[in-house]
This record gives C-alpha cells, sequence and structure tokens, in this order.
C-alpha cells in the first residue's frame, strides 16, 4: 500500500469504526503526536488511545488536501461528528504521516483548529 493509500485508510477506518484495521496500519514503534497531551508510543498506545480515551463516539473525515513529499504525507481537511457526551463537533485538521521502511506509519502529528473541544 502506498503512503497516500494507507492514509485514506487511516481516516476510512476511524470513520468506520474498525479499530483492528485502524491498528493494522501502525509499526510496532509509532508516535502519535497530539495537541494538549504527551505522545502515544507505540501501535499499543494508540489502539488504547482510540477504544478507551477518544472523545469522539463518531464522525466523518474529509480531505481537502493531501501532499507528498520524500514519503511523507500532509493532508489537511474537517470534521464532522458527535462527541461521546452527545455534543456535535466540527473542526478543521491538519495532519503529517511518516512511514518506516515496512511501508507503516512510523510517526503521527496532528494539529487540531477547534473552538470549544
Amino acid at each position: 500500500m502506498s503512503p497516500e493509500d494507507a492514509v485514506h485508510a487511516l481516516y476510512r477506518r476511524i470513520d468506520e469504526g474498525d479499530l483492528a484495521g485502524f491498528g493494522e496500519l501502525f509499526g510496532e514503534d509509532a508516535v502519535y503526536h497530539r495537541p494538549g497531551s504527551e505522545p502515544l508510543n507505540g501501535r499499543g498506545a494508540i489502539e488504547r488511545f482510540y477504544r478507551e480515551a477518544r472523545t469522539i463516539r463518531s464522525g466523518t473525515h474529509t480531505l481537502e488536501r493531501v501532499l507528498l513529499s520524500d514519503g511523507a504525507v500532509a493532508v489537511d481537511g474537517s470534521f464532522d461528528g458527535v462527541l461521546t457526551d452527545g455534543r456535535t463537533q466540527s473542526h478543521r485538521f491538519a495532519e503529517i504521516f511518516e512511514f518506516g521502511p515496512d511501508g507503516l506509519i512510523s510517526r503521527r502529528d496532528s494539529f487540531l483548529f477547534v473552538v470549544n473541544f
């Protein structure tokens, strides 16, 4: 799977609630940097965050741009969904993905443009 295909698969699997398939896109030692929290180190920590700590119940990511550079992928887009407390949430985001030699995501950096998250 190409890096661009992997990124599209990542958002599709998140939106579909396919957390097992989502986790398979990350290398064992992947690092996920999220605003306002410590980095999530390792595939297991990333999967646990999505299963246990994520404050979003459901939603849809819409990618507006996908940019490739030296094997890395940058995206920007929007998200519309429902939080675990029932409130609706809409925000813009940008992310940068790096890939390991195995073709799996080795690093994900998220930048969220959120009001009242």
